[in-house]
């Protein structure tokens, strides 16, 4: 280690820094910055140290440093790439501290006249380097030095992050045309190569999973100097391309000049473009069965493709629904703003089963209207089939994509979802614009579950597309998750439990019912129907369905098992069968899960966050995993799957079923570690989690 961690110094540097001082100049050089230093005090006694601290973090610490002439000193940065994290950008901010009159100051740095030029304004001092326990072909990581970060009060920084990430800041690369012809995709694009050479263009699947990944190159058909730019045409026969479902990138592929390492930079879409992608232009590349290829830009604005399966809200008449909705809306604006609405919803707007449900039944039948100063709507597609559980409440329900359901969104000021906030909405609707408005409506997330086992922090974190206003959490552990790991503050994260709880109980009596209840992998998201058929997943479940010794066990001990496909694997439900007669295969609307949960003697799951709700009933849980290694590199956790469950685990069918009978001999009693854990994690006193939750938002939010 060549730095020094200075015990006494437990704080932020940033609330104790006397002023700030200037810098003349900046030079790198390896590992090594040399910088000039305009106003040190004269009455500055003893050496002059500096120090470096993490934007995120209270802990600065030394970095060494030598006198290079007067008022210059050459530090080593070198310790800097110690504190790298893979895919993250960390950032630093540089202190001078030095003694004034007997006592310890510190300084913050600006330059004097910042660099105009990006490419001299973001200089790298490290070549690179590799990070361990990362895949190779993606941990290449670069150190580099910038300043005045707008972020940080103009301050000067230094930032870890990946070549990639040094790209996007130093070099520009805008789009002028996508066209999607006869199956040729063309792109014109203009692009700043600086000091770097321009290799290809490449369209990548976007994957979680490294096995998955697959690129192809463009062919270049010219390349021409734009001014300081070089406009770029390149073309891709999307007939040889094979296409996965859902995400798939282009990007400029560029060389360095020192290393020759190459990096990406994606492809920027100003205003008109976005504008032209959105409004006007209806061009796609037709795949198998249904499904389409087409731009969109990312939330980064930058130019992106989907490739899924085609719905009914994909067509330019969504646009002139969504106008003619903004137009009714805004000519009785003062009408719509009278009337306070809070819109309800569930995955999709086509379910009434989960959080969503019960905490807008709870609100009906307990005048939380009257006492939230609201008027509650809850959104549901006419063909649900869930429908009828919400009739009772027919005058607060909105029929999904009516334009009365477009006027209330537009109008609302609250929405309350076990999902993210975009599903009062069609999640995948390639022209509308109605993200910018919903996006906008203060949001309560209700979750459907409990966040352990999945992580999902880069959606739903602060800041995220799915970010919320108010976090619905179970346990104190979830809660403390929350803060670690989402940036959310402790007032925003609630420990209230959800609202689904206030009618959980068991009814597992006489019954003898095992429920299975896999979760979905976001790697088998919307794919065809062969690509589904060929995973581990499906292989594994049907071999499962279809076991002798566990139809024989059922028969045994008399026991029927009632397999649950999660919602977002229900368009493949008809892939399944079982030769069982005592093996149920339950359809998306054809018994509420809840009321499953309710019924069963005990749980079989992967990594579903309905294990909380079996544990919550005190019943026992079987996580059968044979595919952890997978998910943890697609999907992640926040805790130790091995060690940290409230259940037996299984890698394979033969330990499954071992379990799952010993399970049986012991009539289904949670065992004495796992009730322990049960103890611990939930304090709930009663059943009230729907009014515990509107307490909160009144309090809170309004």
């Amino acid at each position: 280690m060549s730095h020094t961690k200075n015990p006494d110094i437990n704080f932020s540097l940033f609330d104790k820094n006397e002023g700030t001082l200037k810098l003349t100049s900046a030079e790198t050089q390896k590992d090594f910055i040399t910088v000039s230093i305009a106003d040190l005090p004269s009455s500055c006694s003893g050496e002059v140290r500096v120090l470096v601290q993490n934007i995120k973090e209270d802990r600065p610490f030394y970095l060494k440093s030598q006198p290079a002439g007067t008022d210059c000193f050459l530090i080593d940065l070198s310790p800097l790439k110690e504190m790298a994290v893979f895919g993250r950008q960390t950032t630093f901010c540089f202190f001078i501290e030095c003694t004034l009159n007997g006592k310890q100051v510190f300084y913050t740095l600006r330059e004097q006249e910042p660099p105009a030029s990006l490419l001299q304004r973001y200089r790298i001092f490290a070549a690179e380097i590799w990070l361990q326990e990362t895949p190779s072909t993606s941990s290449v990581e670069y150190v580099g030095v910038a300043s005045n970060k707008k972020d940080f009060k103009n301050l000067f920084c230094a930032a870890l992050c990946s070549r990639n990430r040094y790209l996007e800041l130093t070099h520009a690369c805008r789009l002028r045309s996508c066209r999607m012809t006869g199956g040729i995709l063309k792109l014109k694009f203009d692009l700043e190569t600086g000091f770097h050479k321009y290799v290809k263009t490449v369209f990548t699947f976007r994957s979680k999973l490294a096995e998955d990944a697959i690129s192809y190159d463009f062919h270049t058909v010219s390349e021409k100097k734009h001014g300081n730019m070089l406009r770029i045409t390149a073309a891709l026969d999307l007939k040889t391309v094979d296409l996965k479902s859902i995400y798939w990138d282009v990007r400029a592929v560029l060389q360095g000049p020192v290393t020759e390492n190459t990096g990406e930079l994606p492809i920027s879409m100003d205003v008109p473009s976005r504008m032209y992608q959105k409004f006007l232009y209806n061009g796609s590349f037709s795949g198998e069965k249904g499904f389409f290829l087409y731009p969109y830009y990312t939330g980064k604005q930058t130019l992106a493709f989907a490739y899924r399966e085609k719905n009914k809200y994909d067509g330019l008449s969504v646009i002139f629904k969504e106008f003619l909705a903004i137009f009714l809306y805004r000519i009785a604006r003062p009408y719509w703003k009278k009337k306070h609405i809070c819109l309800v919803c569930e995955k999709f707007s086509s379910m009434a089963q989960d959080n969503g449900y019960y905490f807008f039944k709870h609100c009906m039948e307990n005048k939380e209207e009257q006492f939230l100063k609201k008027n509650i709507y809850y959104i549901i597609t006419k063909d649900s089939p869930d429908r009828e559980r919400v009739l009772p409440y027919k005058n607060r329900l909105l029929d999904f994509m009516s334009i009365r359901h477009l006027c209330y969104i537009l109008a609302a000021d609250l929405i309350v979802s076990s999902d993210s906030r975009y599903h009062t909405y069609p999640l995948q609707s390639r022209h509308s614009i109605f993200n910018r408005y919903i996006k906008k409506i203060p949001f309560v997330f209700l979750q459907h579950g409990v966040i352990a086992l999945k992580k999902v922090d880069n959606f739903y974190g602060k800041g995220q597309k799915g970010a919320c206003n108010l976090f619905v959490v179970s346990t104190e552990t979830e809660k403390q998750t929350i803060i670690d790991n989402f940036g959310y503050k402790p007032e925003e994260v609630i420990n209230t439990g959800l609202p689904r709880w206030d009618v959980l109980h068991d009814k597992s009596q006489d019954r003898r019912e095992i429920m299975i209840m896999p979760t979905w992998r976001n790697w088998l998201d919307s794919v065809p129907d062969k690509d589904f058929e060929a995973s581990d997943y499906f292989t594994h479940y049907m071999a499962l369905l279809n076991s002798r010794k566990l139809a024989d066990l059922l028969e045994k001990y008399d026991l029927e098992i009632n397999f649950y496909l999660h919602a977002k694997f229900q368009e493949y439900s008809d892939q399944f069968q079982s030769k069982s007669p005592r093996i149920h295969l339950i359809s998306f609307g054809e018994t509420a899960v809840n009321e499953m949960l309710m019924r069963c003697r005990m749980l079989i799951t992967d990594y579903s966050s309905v294990c909380w709700d079996i544990l919550y009933q005190d019943k026992p849980t079987i996580f059968y995993q044979f595919d952890l290694d997978k998910y943890e590199e697609a999907h992640g956790s926040y805790l130790d799957m091995k060690t940290d469950l409230f259940g037996d685990r299984a890698e394979n069918q033969e330990q499954l079923l071992s379990l799952l009978e010993e399970h049986i001999k012991n009539n289904f009693k949670m065992k004495p570690e796992y009730e322990k854990m049960r103890k611990f994690y939930f304090n709930f006193s009663d059943q009230q989690h729907s009014r515990h939750i509107c307490e909160e938002i009144k309090e809170k939010l309004l």
